[in-house]
C-alpha cells in the first residue's frame, strides 16, 4: 500500500509539472499565443492614434523600412499615416470596435500581432454610418513592427470619394 501511495504521488507530482498543453504543436508554425502581451497594448495604441487622427504620435511603432500592406496596396508608413489620415477628411467618429488582439509566438522565432476589429465611421457628406469588419496582422522583430497587412472590403469605404471626384 506504501508502495502505491509512493508512485501515485510520483505520478501527480510529475503530471503537474508537465507546464505543456495537451494540443501543444511544436511544429515550425505553431507556437503560443498570448492575449495579454505588451504588444496588443501597442497595438491598441497603435487604432486609438488612429481614431484620434493623430498616427505621427506612433510612427516609431514601426522599423525605417517596414512593409505596409493594404488590401494588397504597398506603401511606407509614413504613406499609411497619411492615408489613413486623409479618411478623417470624409468620415467623423472614425474608431475601430469591437477589437481583438492576440500575439502569437512561432516557434521559428516570429513574432505577430493578430487584430480583428470593426471600423466605424460616419460619412460627412450623407451623414450614413459605415460599419466594415477587418483583420491585421503585425509582425514584430526587434521590438518594431517590421510588416503589417490590413485586410477590409473597402466597397462602401470607398464610395464617399465618389462624390469627390464628381
Amino acid at each position: 500500500m506504501k508502495k502505491i501511495l509512493i508512485l501515485l504521488i510520483t505520478a501527480i507530482t510529475f503530471t503537474a509539472c508537465n507546464n505543456t498543453p495537451a494540443n501543444f504543436d511544436d511544429s515550425e508554425w505553431g507556437g503560443t499565443m498570448s492575449p495579454n502581451d505588451e504588444r496588443n497594448d501597442k497595438i491598441n495604441q497603435f487604432i486609438d492614434s488612429y481614431a484620434n487622427n493623430d498616427l505621427q504620435s506612433v510612427k516609431d511603432m514601426f522599423s525605417d523600412d517596414a512593409v505596409i500592406q493594404v488590401n494588397d496596396d504597398t506603401m511606407t508608413v509614413q504613406e499609411m499615416i497619411d492615408g489613413f489620415s486623409a479618411g478623417h477628411d470624409f468620415y467623423d467618429g472614425i474608431n475601430n470596435i469591437d477589437r481583438r488582439v492576440n500575439t502569437m509566438f512561432y516557434n521559428n522565432g516570429s513574432i505577430y500581432t493578430n487584430y480583428w476589429y470593426t471600423w466605424v465611421g460616419t460619412n460627412k457628406q450623407s451623414g450614413e454610418e459605415l460599419s466594415v469588419k477587418g483583420h491585421a496582422y503585425f509582425q514584430w522583430k526587434d521590438g518594431k513592427i517590421i510588416e503589417t497587412y490590413n485586410a477590409f472590403d473597402p466597397t462602401e469605404y470607398a464610395k464617399v470619394f465618389d462624390w469627390v471626384q464628381e
